[in-house]
This record gives structure tokens, sequence and C-alpha cells, in this order.
């Protein structure tokens, strides 16, 4: 079952500036999807039609088989958001924020002090629970917030860089959530730069480039196909000239320059041949890497590309 669907969906704001054209999808029910692309490419905008927080100019978009046009209540009743922002009343504690919100959203009585519970061992917010939220840390703040968003046990869970500001540990804590709720059924549709946890966590990737979709592939054919065979990291000494780099070009792509980061389909047969380059141009070459490409290099070759195709 399809559970976000968008079709042909635009929006240009105010002035002219368009910021999606007519980008097509579907999302299915209990899969964990990355929404990629450069800053400024659209992903902000379409979550924001997706949660209702804003009309397109064209197409449509659907939720739990609600239209984002029409059915907007009927959405935000099955939904959670989690943004960049943190939207908590800063003179409660967050059990108070967390009782306010939960009477807010509907929450059953009888649920509601185990869910909250629940949420606050989770996000490892015990020590704080009675602390106003003036008193907290900027990740402890981000932590109440997805606590929130989660309390309403939402069927489709938006987050659009929800990380920003936590440490590693919280990140590693709400990831590990993020799992469960995947396993258990809820659409997730996350927007992030968080490359390492995404690859591990999420099943498809959709990319977004200046308000177009380039991409839309499960996330092992993704990274497969655009980031390369193999990946070769170099650390060395000396100049790289202008010569050198166009030499090595005709033997891989050059991924970037420090470290020299090269991607081509076989690493074994193919590193003899750069190490030649290299010396010959006076490059002292110290260490050696060697491994399969991820989901970052995937999404800097496809920057990379997309960017030279329209220079």
């Amino acid at each position: 079952m399809e559970t976000v669907v968008a079709e042909n969906l635009s929006v240009t704001y105010p002035g002219g500036m368009r910021a999606l054209h007519r980008v097509s999808f579907a999302v299915d029910e209990g899969s964990i999807t990355a929404y990629l692309g450069p800053n400024g490419a659209g992903k902000t905008t379409t979550i924001n039609v997706l949660t209702t927080a804003l009309l397109p100019t064209a197409g449509e978009a659907w939720v739990c088989g609600y239209s984002v046009r029409t059915e907007k209540e009927a959405i935000r009743r099955l939904i959670g958001v989690a943004t960049q922002d943190v939207i908590v009343d800063p003179l409660l504690s967050p059990l108070g924020n967390l009782r306010f919100f939960a009477a807010i959203f509907g929450v059953p009585g009888r649920e509601r002090r185990a869910i909250i519970d629940e949420l606050i061992e989770r996000f490892d917010l015990l020590p704080q629970v009675r602390t106003t939220v003036m008193a907290l840390s900027g990740g402890q703040c981000k932590r109440l917030q997805l606590a929130i968003t989660l309390l309403r046990r939402p069927r489709v869970l938006f987050l659009d860089e929800p990380t920003q500001g936590l440490d590693p540990v919280g990140k590693e804590v709400l990831f590990g959530y993020l799992q469960q709720l995947g396993d258990s059924g809820v659409t997730i549709f996350y927007s992030s730069n968080e490359m390492e946890h995404l690859e591990k966590l999420c099943d498809r990737v959709l990319f977004l480039s200046r308000g177009r979709l380039i991409a839309d592939e499960i996330m092992e054919d993704f990274v497969r196909r655009f980031g390369g065979g193999d990946i070769i990291v170099l650390e060395y000494e000396g100049d790289l000239s202008a010569e050198a780099l166009a030499t090595l070009g005709r033997l891989a792509k050059v991924r970037s320059t420090t470290p020299l980061t090269l991607a081509v389909e076989d690493a074994r047969a193919t590193l003899p041949a750069v190490i030649g380059v290299l010396a010959r141009h006076g490059v002292d070459v110290r260490g050696v890497d060697i491994r399969r490409p991820c989901l970052n290099d995937a999404f800097l070759s496809l920057v990379r590309e997309d960017y030279d195709g329209v220079r």
C-alpha cells in the first residue's frame, strides 16, 4: 500500500522562484525513505507540502489516502513532524510539555502516562524531567521535541534534519528508536545529511536537485549506481598538478584531492597505474586505502554529475 504519493508536484514562491517542478513519487507503507539533495534542492518545501503547511502551486499529493489540498485535518491527525527548529514551551518542564502536548494531540488519558514514561526513558530525559526547558541544553531540547512528535504514535513520520544539535549519543538513541518504529510499520520520510546512519536505516533513496527528482531507487541500487565500483583513498606529499589530475582522470573518477579519492571499477587493477602517474609527477604516496562505495560517495558523485551537466 502506498502511504505518501506525489503527482507532478510543483511549488513556485512569490517573485517567481521555483522550488519544486513536477515531482512525482510513491512511498510504500512501513518503508523508511531517505530524501536527499544539496541545500536549496527543495526538500523542506516538499515536506511542508506533504505535512499541509504549504499548498502546492500545481500537482497533487496524498498522505494515507487524503489530499494535501482538501483534507488537511485528516492528514494532521495521522502524521508526526520533527524539523530543525525546536518548538517547546520554555517555561514548562519536559514532563509538563509532554503532558500538555499529549492533551493537545488527544492522546487517550488511560494511555497517556505509559506513553510519556516510555518516551522519557527512551530519550534519556529522566534526570531533567522536572527542570524547566530553559535550563536544558540544545541537544536535550531536541530530544524533547522528538519525544513530543512521537506522542501520538503517528502512521507517517516526517523528519527534516532532526539530528541538528544532537550529540553522537543522542543521534544513536534517535536512530535506534526510528529503526524500531520502522519495524513496527510506521512510514518514515527522512530528509537529512547524516549519510552513514541513513545508509543503515533507510530502504530507499529519493534524490532531489534544483527542484527536480533525478533519482528514485532502493538504497543498495542507488549506492551501486552512483557510488562507483571501488574507492581508492591516497595520502600523499607533494603538489598535484593540473597535468597529473588530467592523467588520473583518464584512469578513474577523481572525487577529491585532499585526500586524493578516486572511484574505479577495479581498484587492485588500477592502483599500480595510479601510483605510477603520481610518481612521474613527483608526488610521494604515504598511504593507501581501498573500500567499497558508501551513500556519501554516491551523494557527492550525483551532485557533481548533475552540476557538471548544467555548467
